[in-house]
């Protein structure tokens, strides 16, 4: 290699570097921004896995109950302060994404093409994990999706709750 090639090499290295830098904080950027897409894509697999048990036996009768869920988070999240909104923003963006699932999840594959099982054994190990972020996200996915699902009146009775009265 001559002096002009090493020179070239240098510069288009440089640039390369330069716009690799520059995508990245884009990506990083746009992963912080809601995708509703994204957050259907997630909670559809989600949600059968931590509603395992809870939701009905018919087909039907479970696919509404999960509809009426996904309405009441999108229906709470705009009621989270900003910073934890973009946080599951970034979960359900980086859940979606193939890469980075691989990375938190250790699957390319869809969630949704996860079975049952599959998917509860993913949860519990990032419950189980020695990495904050991870048990952090578990938490705040379980807490926003029980709290979405048990916070309607109509699943009160099978647990004998019973709402309380204001005077």
């Amino acid at each position: 290699m001559d002096r002009r090639q090493f020179i070239l090499s240098g510069i288009a290295l440089a640039a390369v570097a330069s716009l690799g830098g520059t995508l990245s904080l884009y990506g990083w950027r746009q992963s912080l921004s809601a995708d509703e897409h994204h957050r259907d894509l997630v909670l559809s697999a989600i949600l059968p896995a931590l509603l395992y048990g809870a939701l009905p036996e018919d087909a039907t009768l479970a696919a509404a109950e999960l509809a009426r869920t996904k309405a009441a988070i999108n229906d709470f999240l705009p009621f989270l302060p900003l910073r934890q909104q973009q946080e599951l923003h970034q979960l359900f963006n980086l859940l979606a994404n193939r890469i980075s699932r691989l990375g938190l999840t250790g699957h390319l594959t869809q969630l949704a093409g996860l079975s049952i099982p599959q998917r509860l054994a993913l949860l519990n190990s990032w419950r189980d994990s020695y990495l904050g972020v991870l048990q952090q996200a578990y938490h705040g996915l379980r807490e926003l999706l029980y709290g979405a699902y048990y916070g309607q009146p109509e699943h009160w009775q099978p647990l004998a709750y019973s709402a309380p009265r204001f005077r």
